[in-house]
């Protein structure tokens, strides 16, 4: 029979075996034991990482409980949205107008045609008889221009004229937008050609009226003043003709009232 005092030294020896299987665990202050986490820092600004704890097993070895392994999460990769180029830097052709039944007419002199203030310019005449009228031999080159108005002081007095012209002859006119056109021959600005050609006009749905017809007052270089009518029956549009070029002011009357005009 075993003695009291012999299992007393048998289970402090047990006591002590476990203890020393155990790891070690430090007490805080108030009495409670403190767990690290895995990427959490020390009181000095370390990096400190705390194993898991072992799992041990009656009559084995401990075991050590595996950390999860993280699932990466792919991040998808932003999606191109395609840009449209600024308004303003795209190129400008405003040489095609539009009839009322849906009909393009297109310039047939190439050059810029970059006015908006009309819906559209474009030269009727044929292009063999552009160059004739200006002139111009096999080798030459002819082109055209049309832009938003850049005229000054005198070409705008000059208009005024026109509308005073108008005035005189009974015409009370209205007048709307106003463009620049001209011609080159081998580069050279022309003023005046040899012969009339035809140059058609898109008139802005916002100045077109019922019961009312158009005509353009001509201003040229030196404050020459004409008074070209409309000779086109399509509502849309305007066409006139002229042997030179300059500033282009359009402007609009009751029906009949540039018949004076009229050769």
């Amino acid at each position: 029979m075993v003695s009291k005092e012999v299992l007393k030294k048998i289970g402090v020896f047990a006591v002590a075996a476990m203890v020393a299987a155990s790891p070690v665990l430090a007490v805080n202050a108030n009495g409670g034991i403190p767990l690290g986490r895995s990427g959490g820092s020390g009181e000095s600004g370390e990096q400190v990482t705390v194993p898991p704890a072992p799992i041990v097993t009656p009559g084995g070895t401990p075991d050590t409980v595996p950390t999860p392994t993280p699932t990466p999460v792919s991040t998808p990769a932003p999606t191109a949205v395609p840009t449209e180029a600024p308004e303003e830097s795209r190129p400008v052709n405003n040489s095609v107008v539009t009839m009322a039944d849906g009909k393009e007419v297109i310039s047939t002199v190439p050059g810029e045609y970059t006015a908006l203030c009309v819906e559209g310019v474009a030269v009727t005449t044929p292009f063999s008889a552009v160059k004739a009228a200006f002139g111009a031999g096999p080798g030459d080159d002819v082109s055209m221009y049309s832009v938003d108005t850049q005229h000054g002081a005198l070409a705008a007095a000059s208009i005024r004229d026109g509308l005073g012209i108008l005035a005189a002859n009974q015409v009370e006119a209205v007048q709307g937008p106003i463009l620049d056109i001209g011609g080159f021959l081998n580069g050279k600005k022309m003023v005046d050609i040899n012969k009339p050609i035809v140059i058609t006009l898109g008139i802005p749905a916002s100045f077109r009226q019922a019961g009312y017809e158009y005509a353009v007052i001509r201003v040229q270089e030196g404050g020459k003043v004409s008074i070209l009518v409309n000779q086109s029956q399509d509502p849309s549009m305007l066409s006139v003709e002229t042997d030179g070029f300059g500033v282009f002011a359009i402007v609009k009357a009751p029906a009949g009232s540039f018949d004076v005009f009229r050769k």
